[in-house]
């Protein structure tokens, strides 16, 4: 069965405070680097078998549901691969 990587982003859903975000702002400034805003989110690398892409799609975008909370949280699915 093909093996399939998905890199799934989890960030906190717009007007959602982002007190790390803030921190790394701080910091950054601090050291010389005007930045307007930063906000900190997830990177998930998932690896896993799926008979077509379709199919790993759909696994890949459950997953994101499953893992991001819905009541602060938004997935985007940002690359899936087949492996070789």
């Amino acid at each position: 069965m093909p093996k399939y990587q998905a890199i799934l982003l989890i960030e906190l859903k717009e007007g959602i405070l982002d007190p790390q975000g803030r921190a790394v702002e701080g910091v950054l400034r601090d050291l010389g680097h005007p930045v307007d805003s930063v906000r900190v989110g997830k990177v998930l690398e998932v690896v896993f078998p799926a008979e077509t892409l379709l199919e790993a799609e759909e696994k890949a975008k459950a997953m994101g549901k499953l893992l991001a909370n819905p009541v602060m949280e938004v997935f985007t699915l940002e690359t899936l691969k087949e492996l070789p």
